[in-house]
């Protein structure tokens, strides 16, 4: 099984110009005198641009993070994107080379709403860079009996339910962090604090599936606790070196 995640960014290359025009086509319909239409956008649009991040049409994908889980041994992935779009070719590239180096092309895929987000939004990624891994997407998307989503997992009714709210339902504990921090940690430079919130998502989601399955949430292979903060700070520090090489 491959528990995968990602998080996204709004588009922070977009002008002004871009922010604003998108802004406008935000403002609910009660709003028809020009001025009232302008301080709706003045007080909204900070807030309405960060929800970009979520627009499967203007996001850039800014974390990928996976684990590969055959029963015997596990395998991590995190990669990271940006905002501009040869960040996200970079990345997926990385993925498709990591997917194909442990031979996990046959294997099932979970994460919470992928079906929803996640997947579509990698597909979409791999096909505007013409790459034949969108063919794989497309295969998760088409069969999928290949998915497992763990929101539909636990309401075949379809009701939308949070990653946090169902693992606390669970006893589970809760998320690291929430996915509003994600722009901040990015304006900040802190990558390597996304990259831990989001692979502390994927676990949560093996736990989630594994006790809606009746199966043991912990893993075998479950390493000892680390400290988040100097994992993050390794991977920023392998940026930064890696930037400067």
């Amino acid at each position: 099984m491959i528990y995968l995640d990602i998080e996204t960014l709004p588009p922070l290359d977009w002008s002004d110009e871009q922010i604003d025009a998108y802004v406008r086509e935000r403002v609910p319909g009660t709003f028809k005198k020009p001025e009232s239409i302008a301080q709706w956008c003045e007080e909204n649009r900070q807030e309405v641009f960060a929800r970009a991040a979520l627009d499967w049409r203007v996001s850039r994908i800014a974390c990928l993070c996976a684990i590969y889980d055959d029963g015997r041994e596990q395998h991590e992935f995190h990669g990271f994107g940006g905002v501009k779009a040869s960040d996200e070719r970079v990345l997926m590239h990385t993925f498709e080379h990591w997917i194909s180096r442990i031979g996990a092309y046959g294997s099932k895929v979970c994460g919470h709403n992928i079906l929803g987000f996640d997947i579509p939004r990698l597909h979409l990624a791999a096909a505007r860079e013409q790459m034949s891994f969108a063919s794989w997407f497309a295969g998760l998307s088409t069969h999928r009996g290949l998915v497992v989503d763990t929101m539909h997992l636990a309401f075949p009714t379809r009701e939308r339910v949070s990653l946090a709210d169902l693992a606390a339902s669970l006893g589970l504990g809760g998320k690291s962090g929430h996915g509003s921090d994600v722009l901040k940690w990015w304006l900040e430079g802190k990558h390597g604090h996304i990259a831990v919130y989001c692979m502390d998502d994927v676990k949560l989601t093996r736990d989630v599936y594994r006790s809606l399955m009746g199966a043991d949430r912990h893993s075998p292979f479950e390493r000892a606790p680390i400290d988040r903060l100097q994992v993050a700070s390794l991977i920023d520090a392998g940026m930064r070196r890696d930037g400067a090489e």
